[in-house]
């Protein structure tokens, strides 16, 4: 043991309040950077545990692992560049996620103590942070070394990959459910299912792209690229998806930039309020199938009746090429408004938005009329009037 290098984390107090502690608000938005790490260690099933009781997450997946030396070099190593070290690409073929390094350091914005349990070619490394303990040493001697305490004892149901424990809870999980959790994880990735070969479950129930909960609300659809599986899932439309794929396409005016996706509008905007109280009137932006605005239809400040109905999920890759500038901003959670990339997109969208509010009131007007006079006496009465009456 003697002879093994020391775990050590290297970071400055004003890195860790505002890249850990203060990245994130909620538990759904950390829990996300935790799995888009599985998806890069090439992971085919994560476990998510909720121990509400206990005030514990445990987060189980069967990735790659990581040795002692990836642990310090990758894990403890703050902003360590996964692209530029290890390729774009895993050896199961996927792009990953990961850019900054900085995804880890999350998990301090809602837990006091992370413990990780990691194997990989036989080798297991297990240790616990304390953020507390992160704190007081590096406010005491202005000291950005810090040693994580080493676990000695491996947990017997944990049989591989990387196990990581979130405990001492910072934020309310009173009021939080296996369903809510579930939907919230839906809406933060495009890539969880058999098809990708990646599931996640939340207290042993699978997350599938129908907890996500909107696409029945679906009245009106627009799609860009092979839409299959959200027209399977948008049960109740009135019309069918009109396939706008060549029209965005002219619209973004860059061989280099594609966008693929859907936009929507449901029937009622009531029906845009889910069980926790998020607003989904917005316009989703994701990319390498996560999540990266949660709100683009805002940018746009959509004054016309329409815009209340409006729900969609927008996905462009080439806005996250490691070749090319950092789109996102140091939040994570939005891009720069004044990338180009960004501003081009940003006219594409506005032009599809402008298509959807002149079809929008002319296609309601339609099917309302349909409606009513499925009703017998409304037809006859409507039938009676004449003129600008009628």
């Amino acid at each position: 043991m003697s002879s093994e290098r020391k775990l050590a984390m290297r970071i400055s107090l004003n890195a860790l309040e505002h890249l850990g502690m203060n990245l994130y608000s909620n538990v759904p938005a950390v829990l996300s950077e935790v799995v888009a790490n599985a998806w890069d260690a090439d992971a085919a099933k994560v476990d998510v545990h909720l121990d509400k009781a206990a005030g514990i997450i445990t987060i189980d997946d069967d990735g790659t692992g990581m040795t002692r030396d990836e642990v310090i070099d990758r894990f403890l190593t703050v902003g360590f560049r996964r692209r530029s070290k290890l390729g774009d690409e895993t050896p199961k073929g996927r792009r990953p996620m990961g850019r900054k390094g900085i995804g880890k350091l999350s998990t301090f914005s809602i837990a006091k103590s992370v413990e990780v349990y990691t194997e990989r070619e036989g080798e297991r490394t297990a240790f616990r942070m304390d953020r507390d303990a992160i704190r007081q040493k590096i406010e005491a001697a202005g000291n950005e070394l810090y040693e994580p305490e080493e676990i000695a004892e491996w947990p017997q149901d944990h049989l591989g990959g990387t196990r990581i424990v979130l405990s001492g809870l910072v934020r309310n999980m009173t009021k939080m459910t296996d369903a809510g959790l579930r939907r919230r994880v839906a809406r933060r990735f495009s890539i969880i299912g058999p098809k990708n070969g990646f599931t996640v479950q939340v207290n042993g129930k699978e997350i599938t792209a129908e907890d996500r909960g909107y696409h029945g609300a679906l009245e009106y659809l627009w799609v860009y690229g092979d839409q299959a599986e959200t027209i399977g899932l948008a049960k109740n439309l009135k019309r069918p998806a009109e396939d706008r794929s060549v029209a965005v396409t002219t619209n973004l005016g860059d061989p280099n930039l594609s966008l693929r996706g859907w936009i929507g509008t449901v029937e009622r905007p009531a029906q845009l309020k889910d069980e926790e109280g998020d607003n989904l009137n917005r316009i989703a932006l994701f990319m390498r199938g996560k999540l990266a605005q949660e709100d683009i239809l805002d940018d746009f400040a959509q004054k016309e009746i329409y815009a209340d109905y409006v729900i969609g999920e927008l996905h462009c890759d080439e806005l996250d090429l490691d070749e090319e500038a950092d789109i996102a901003t140091s939040s994570r959670q939005s891009l720069k408004q004044d990338d180009p990339r960004y501003q081009k997109l940003r006219s594409a969208v506005l032009a599809e938005l402008r298509h959807i509010a002149g079809q929008w009131t002319d296609l309601r007007n339609e099917d309302g009329t349909k409606f009513a006079r499925s009703v017998p006496a409304v037809a006859d009465w409507l039938d009676g009037l004449s003129g600008e009456t009628r």
